[in-house]
């Protein structure tokens, strides 16, 4: 009897210890370590982003990771070969890479008037989408779109309508922010620059600038009005530069969530900046901090790595991209700057299951606007949330069925061998 005791108490322990890995426990703001310390808050279908201006993400949030899966790892993407400078970049096998997974996942296109009412769940901070953030300065101002000269705000496309947009691209609410009106005046249609001639935001938003920019130029192909003062971006110099001394911070990574819930792909220079000097021949900074912490501890080389592949080499079953991984030919668009009818959804809050066949991660606990609890599953694939209500008074943990079934299993093991000793 008391063997069997100790058993079940040990049982006990172990849940204890094992409940809180799969548990969201705090809100994700500055004093949020991990992306399971990432509280994701709810309305209808869409996710407030979570993160604060100017803290530093440290880490890829769950959406993240389950979006870059199969194909679309760091490790699979890198290997393509970037250009050698700023003028042949465009034509490299990393470019087309990475458009062609931003644009496979872009299963929904923003209206220019529908974005009216999103930028309280995508421009928010700390997931009060009573508020929004302007985009330069960080005014907080009510989120209501109110329209007209009389507004407090309006929305500043952040590659210039005059350069070279033209369709979906000048929509895309990735591209697309919430600032205040004045501001929005100063910039006028100048590119990003230090020189004279030149629109210089403040210091804290210039890396933003520089990967919403790359953003528009690997997502939709606008690579003419890049570069130079006709351009976008005064230089390769200065926007390196930018995202350099201006790292990732919460905000950029909760509102790659919040864009992802609604059109269904993301920011790639957000997640991996390292790839913007990939992409340009460029060695990547050491010690630059990033959300994969890649740059800081680049994966290196083994010794008996060769020409040759070996049995290291050689992909496991988990790394071979399958259906469920690649898109479809019919997920993808041809036309390098629109997707077609077929590929968007007609429901402009989620994305459609018939995209994707999910494949699910563990379960994480989520609390929605009226402070119920529920337990959702991100789609490895496509990072598709599904959600499962929970019970008042259930129990909130979030430990996986096989956790469970497999330290039962073992428990009940003990005892039978006890009784038959």
């Amino acid at each position: 009897m008391n063997t069997q005791k100790k058993i079940v108490s040990f049982a006990a322990v172990l849940i204890a210890i094992l409940s809180p890995l799969g548990t969201v426990r705090a809100r994700a703001t500055e004093d949020a370590p991990s992306a399971a310390d990432v509280e994701y808050v709810k309305v209808g279908n869409y996710i407030a982003n979570w993160g604060t201006r100017g803290a530093e993400s440290k880490f890829l949030s769950v959406y993240a990771e389950a979006f870059y899966t199969g194909a679309y790892t760091y490790e699979t993407l890198s290997e393509n070969e970037g250009g050698t400078s700023q003028s042949d970049a465009h034509e490299s096998e990393l470019y087309k890479a990475l458009q062609a997974m931003m644009k496979t996942k872009h299963t929904h296109i923003t209206g220019y008037k529908e974005t009216n009412n999103l930028y309280r769940y995508t421009d928010c901070q700390k997931s009060d989408h009573s508020t929004i953030s302007s985009f330069y300065s960080g005014t907080e101002f009510d989120g209501t779109w109110v329209g007209g000269n009389d507004s407090p705000w309006n929305k500043e496309h952040t590659w210039p309508n005059s350069k070279g947009l033209g369709g979906s691209d000048e929509n895309d609410i990735m591209m697309l922010r919430p600032t205040v009106s004045s501001e929005n005046s100063s910039r006028g249609n100048k590119g990003y620059g230090e020189s004279a001639g030149y629109y210089e935001p403040a210091d804290d938003v210039k890396g933003d600038c520089a990967r919403i920019v790359l953003y528009t130029y690997t997502r939709w192909g606008n690579t003419q009005y890049m570069w130079g003062s006709a351009g976008v971006m005064e230089s390769l110099e200065v926007l390196l530069s930018w995202m350099e001394s201006d790292p990732v911070d919460t905000w950029e990574m909760g509102r790659n969530d919040a864009v992802q819930a609604i059109t269904g792909t993301r920011n790639v220079f957000v997640d991996y900046p390292e790839y913007a000097w990939l992409l340009f021949g460029e060695d990547i900074p050491e010690n630059m901090p990033t959300p994969s912490g890649i740059a800081q501890n680049p994966p290196v080389a083994s010794d008996s790595d060769t020409d040759t592949a070996t049995d290291s080499d050689t992909a496991s079953d988990s790394d071979i991209t399958t259906d469920s991984d690649t898109a479809s030919d019919s997920d993808i668009t041809t036309d390098s700057d629109t997707v077609s009818d077929s590929d968007i959804t007609t429901d402009s809050d989620t994305v459609s299951d018939n995209v994707c066949e999910h494949v699910y991660g563990e379960p994480l606990i989520v609390t929605r606007e009226d402070g119920t609890k529920a337990e959702m599953r991100v789609c490895k694939t496509c990072g598709f949330a599904r959600y499962r209500e929970i019970e008042e008074g259930g129990c909130n943990s979030s430990v996986s069925g096989f956790a469970v079934t497999g330290l039962l299993t073992s428990v009940c093991t003990l005892l039978c061998i006890k009784r038959k000793r």
